[in-house]
């Protein structure tokens, strides 16, 4: 019997022609594409304007990339043969700039322009360095901004920024074509259906069982020792992590059973949000553009570009609207009087305020509506907001639990000094001990309670009361994995590895690991379950870390310091793609497509 031999009998469709049945339908009632979906056959899907534009634009990445590589080739060749006589010297000034990493400037050798300042660079692991013809002593040299901050403002010693340098063109090309072909992929996979599909099954004894391989793996090879401040990063990538495993999991072996604690862990992944910008701008006060635009696209540079080519609505990937969202509600928050954020009581007041918006929002009928309505286009989802209004709203309370943690995290952190301290007074000592006993105990009942009374009820009941009772689990297991100080100083490496591609294992899960929104698993190998969850995983999480790094270095290129030098980009980028959809329009219209 064929994989597709159990679709076709008493008369069912295969996935394939069900898809394609869906589609056309769309095309008929939505979109008044096709006159008639009865008379349409599957050969009328054919791929948007907006895809054929960004293929078009992949195609013009790969051939201007084998221009430049041949030119490439062709000046080595001849730059090789004119070098063979200064053989000797070209390798001294190699060697020469082959080892630095750390800046420093030193009196008496810095030379400057009304633009640029030439940097003296030494050499880290301190070698001695040879001296040039007019007696300084100079292995390298780095041209930076004269106005930067000079030596004697912040240290005699400076490293340079660690804002991520732009990526060379030949490297961004080839960034490009290779995120061009991963986009194909998803276009293949989720939108074209070259691979057969089949429907998910729940086995409780497998699902535990592989949680239990992979955290026993996790523990016995990847703990190492981080930092150990209470939720320092590797914890919070650890936490992360570990949680997005359990929600692709409960996605791709229908664990219904759990879904009252994924819906817990999105909840993590929203107070998050909170806490970590919160933090960011508490600390370091950047409310600039440049910070603002980097966090955005961030979030939804990924997601933009599999919309456009899987043609799927944004609402699809309703995490990276929530995120930006919220973000943008902590980024009001502390921008919006600024200066009330050094005041105690003033900031007791914008917390108060932001509850109240948020309860107004989300917990008086129809206001949500009313006031994102002007965002249907983007947060509409199948012509309504209800999907939007659920997906917030459940989670509506969490941002301002993580902003109230990170304000308050210097008193726990001291609270948590003072109770780990050595006290020669046995007493003082027996009070510490005690303290942490009772706490214990109370985050302990509460969580027990939590368990038993409120995980326990069915999902829609259990939905009605999420965004009141998500701070018990939240705040227990934030205690309880930071109670002492042997369980702050190690975190597991493999969910903190994972944890920091989070966003693409999020995106790519819906493509290339399951399919239809996660309703049906994609199929590799054919009647061998196991080993398909084995390569549909290794192929998931290859793609994932690669447009993890691809992301960033996009960023990098889109986005540097120079607000001048992203319009020009942007400017660029925008007539590049209107070039490519005007191409598509024209290819259509003259019949080649």
């Amino acid at each position: 019997m064929n994989f597709y031999s159990k679709f076709q009998v008493r008369g069912h469709r295969t996935p394939r022609e069900a898809s394609h049945e869906t589609a056309l339908s769309i095309l008929h009632e939505r979109m008044g594409l096709l006159p008639d979906p009865t008379v349409a056959s599957v050969n009328t899907l054919k791929p948007t304007l907006m895809q054929l534009a960004f293929f078009y634009l992949w195609i013009t990445a790969i051939v201007v990339l084998i221009i430049r590589l041949v030119y490439n080739s062709r000046t080595w060749f001849y730059r090789t043969r004119d070098s063979n006589s200064n053989s000797n010297s070209n390798s001294n000034t190699e060697n020469e700039q082959d080892g630095f990493v750390e800046v420093k400037v030193s009196d008496g050798n810095v030379t400057s322009t009304p633009e640029l300042v030439t940097v003296v660079v030494e050499d880290k692991n301190g070698k001695q360095a040879r001296s040039s013809d007019d007696g300084k002593v100079a292995i390298a040299v780095k041209e930076i901004d004269a106005n930067s901050p000079k030596d004697g403002e912040q240290s005699a010693a400076k490293t340079f920024s660690k804002v991520k340098p732009a990526p060379k063109l030949d490297d961004l090309l080839k960034y490009l074509v290779v995120f061009g072909g991963i986009l194909l992929y998803f276009y293949l996979c989720d939108y074209d259906h070259i691979f057969p599909r089949q429907e998910r099954t729940y086995s409780r004894d497998l699902f535990l069982f592989l949680c239990f391989v992979l955290f026993a793996v996790a523990g016995g090879f990847t703990c190492k020792p981080c930092d150990s401040k209470i939720l320092n990063r590797d914890q919070t990538e650890e936490w992360k992590g570990w949680m997005q495993v359990m929600f692709v999991w409960y996605h791709y072996y229908a664990a219904k059973e759990t879904y009252n604690y994924i819906r817990v862990f999105i909840a993590c992944y929203v107070w998050m949000t909170g806490f970590g910008n919160f933090s960011f701008f508490w600390v370091r006060k950047d409310y600039s553009l440049w910070r603002l635009l980097k966090m955005l696209f961030r979030l939804n540079f990924l997601v933009v570009c599999v919309c456009v080519v899987t043609n799927n609505e944004y609402m699809l990937y309703y995490i990276c609207a929530m995120h930006t969202y919220w973000f943008l509600s902590v980024y009001a928050f502390m921008r919006i009087l600024s200066s009330w954020n050094e005041h105690r009581w003033r900031m007791a007041a914008k917390f108060l305020v932001y509850f109240v918006c948020n309860t107004v929002i989300f917990d008086v009928p129809h206001v949500g509506e009313t006031l994102f309505t002007p965002f249907k286009f983007l947060l509409g989802y199948k012509g309504g907001m209800h999907e939007w209004m659920f997906r917030a709203g459940l989670d509506h309370h969490a941002t301002l639990l993580g902003m109230l943690c990170a304000y308050n995290y210097p008193n726990y952190e001291k609270l948590l000094n003072y109770l780990e301290k050595k006290f020669a007074d046995p007493n003082e000592q027996r009070l510490a001990v005690m303290i942490k006993f009772v706490l214990s105990t109370v985050f302990l009942v509460a969580a027990v309670i939590w368990h038993t009374s409120i995980a326990s009820k069915e999902k829609f009941e259990y939905n009605a009361i999420h965004p009141y009772t998500s701070w018990i689990p939240i705040l227990s297991y934030i205690f309880f994995r930071n109670l002492f100080p042997l369980m702050r100083s190690y975190h597991l490496d493999l969910f903190a590895w994972l944890g920091k591609i989070t966003l693409e294992t999020y995106i790519s899960q819906l493509h290339v690991y399951m399919q239809d929104n996660a309703r049906q698993l994609i199929v590799y190998i054919p009647d061998y379950p196991l080993m398909n969850f084995v390569v549909a995983t290794i192929i998931y999480i290859m793609i994932s870390y690669i447009l993890f790094h691809l992301t960033t270095e996009f960023s990098a290129y889109l986005l540097p310091k120079d607000l001048k030098v992203v319009l020009k980009k942007v400017t660029v980028l925008t007539i590049l793609i209107c070039l490519a959809t005007l191409l598509a329009f024209a290819t259509r219209e003259i019949g080649l497509l």
